[in-house]
C-alpha cells in the first residue's frame, strides 16, 4: 500500500513525511531541488490490536502498515523534472496532497504569496494536462487501428476514452464520473492521476489549526470542497516535534493538552482508510495480528492473506465480532452468549472481525 506525497514545492511534503515516518529526512531547498525520493513504512495505529495483546501477551505482535514516499516538489517550471515527478505519482496507489497554508519569513513561498486555492488548481492543472495527454494518444492510436478492422472491444474503449477526455477537457478529475465495473476494470493499467484516492493535507500552523475562520484555512476548505474532496488540517512543525517523542512522553503531552489523537495517527488512520482497507484480526499466544485487506472483500480470499493453502482449502471461517469480544471479556463468553459465528466463502469481511479459519488441504 503506496502512497505518494505530492505538492508544490516549500509546501513542506517532507516535513509531513519526517511526521508521519519519525523519519530525518532532509528537507529540500527549492532553489536545489534534487530527484532524491524518500520511502518509510508505518504502523497503522490499532486500538484492538493493543487490547488483543495485553490480554493473550503474545510472542509477535504485527500491526497493518502503510508505505508513504515523498516525491519531490511538482514545477510547472521545468517540464522535464515536472514529467518525471508525475511518473513518480503515478505508480502510487493513492496520492496524499500537500498544501501549504502557514506564513514564514525563513520558507519562502515558490510564488511569494500564500493562496491554497491557486495552489490546488494548479497542481489539479497538471495531474489533469498529464492524463488528458495519455488519453488524447490513446483516441490517436484506436482510430489508425480501427481504419483496417473495427473490433466491438476497440469500439468500446475508444468511446470510454472520448468520455474521459470530455471529462477532463472540463477541468474535472476521472474520479468524478460515474463508470461501471467493465469501464474500471479496463483502466486498471493506465494509472491515471486523476483516478486516485486522493487525500488533502493543508499544513498549517499552530494558530490556523485553532482558527477555522483563517482566510487561508477558509480558502483551502473551501477549494477542496468544491471538488468533493475531503481536508485534513495538519500543523506538520509542531506535529514532528510530537513525533519525536518517545510513545510515553507523547502521551503525556497530549493529555496535557487536551488532545485525544496526534496528527501523526490521524493521518496515518486517514491515508489507510483513504485506500478503502479494513483490517480483520488473529489472535492467540503466539500472535496477535491485523491483516489489511480491502473493503468487499469474501472470506475465503481473506484467508489467502494468511496462505494460500487455507484459501485452497477454505471451509468455514468462524467469525466474532472485536466488539462482542471486548464486552465479554474472552471468547469461551462470546460462545456462550451466541455472539461467534460460523461463516461460509461468500461471507464479506468487516473491519474488526476475529477471525479462525478452518480448512483442509
Amino acid at each position: 500500500m503506496k502512497i505518494g506525497l505530492a505538492g508544490l514545492p516549500m509546501s513542506g511534503k517532507t516535513s509531513i513525511f519526517n511526521m508521519a515516518t519519525r523519519a530525518q529526512a532532509q528537507t529540500r531547498d527549492y532553489l536545489v531541488q534534487s530527484d532524491e525520493i524518500n520511502n518509510g513504512v508505518v504502523k497503522v495505529p490499532d486500538d484492538r490490536i493493543d487490547y488483543l495483546a495485553s490480554i493473550y501477551k503474545p510472542k509477535k505482535v504485527t500491526y497493518a502498515t502503510v508505505e508513504f514516499t515523498d516525491i519531490p516538489g511538482i514545477s510547472s517550471e521545468d517540464n522535464k523534472s515536472a514529467s518525471k515527478t508525475l511518473g513518480n505519482i503515478r505508480i502510487c496507489e493513492a496520492i496524499m496532497l500537500v498544501v501549504r497554508l502557514f506564513e514564514s519569513n525563513t520558507v519562502p513561498h515558490i510564488h511569494n504569496k500564500i493562496d491554497p486555492a491557486a495552489d490546488l488548481d494548479e497542481i489539479s492543472l497538471e495531474f489533469i494536462f498529464s492524463d488528458l495527454e495519455m488519453v488524447i494518444n490513446k483516441i490517436e492510436r484506436l482510430q489508425k487501428e480501427m481504419k483496417s478492422v473495427k473490433k466491438s472491444e476497440q469500439i468500446k474503449e475508444l468511446e470510454l476514452m472520448e468520455t474521459l477526455k470530455k471529462n477532463l477537457e472540463d477541468n474535472k478529475f476521472i474520479s468524478a464520473l460515474d463508470l461501471n465495473e467493465e469501464q474500471l476494470h479496463s483502466l486498471k493499467g493506465y494509472r491515471f492521476l486523476t483516478q486516485k484516492p486522493l487525500l488533502l493535507v493543508g499544513n498549517c500552523s499552530d494558530e490556523q489549526f485553532k482558527n477555522e475562520k483563517d482566510e487561508k484555512v477558509i480558502s483551502f476548505k473551501n477549494a477542496c470542497t468544491e471538488r468533493g474532496w475531503t481536508p485534513i488540517l495538519i500543523s506538520a512543525a509542531t506535529e514532528m516535534e510530537i513525533s519525536s517523542l518517545s510513545p510515553e512522553e507523547e502521551a503525556v503531552f497530549l493529555e496535557e493538552f487536551g488532545i485525544t489523537e496526534s496528527g501523526r495517527n490521524r493521518l496515518i488512520s486517514e491515508a489507510y482508510r483513504l485506500l478503502n482497507y479494513i483490517s480483520f484480526l488473529t489472535y492467540g499466544p503466539d500472535e496477535v495480528r491485523a491483516w489489511p485487506i480491502q473493503a468487499g472483500t469474501k472470506a475465503q480470499r481473506a484467508a489467502g492473506k494468511i496462505h494460500s493453502d487455507i484459501e485452497r482449502g477454505f471451509i468455514r471461517a468462524e467469525v466474532i465480532p472485536f466488539v462482542a469480544f471486548k464486552e465479554k471479556g474472552s471468547v469461551a463468553n462470546v460462545k456462550a452468549a451466541g455472539l461467534a459465528r460460523l461463516e461460509g466463502k461468500e461471507y464479506l469481511m468487516s473491519d474488526g472481525d476475529m477471525v479462525e479459519f478452518r480448512f483442509n488441504v
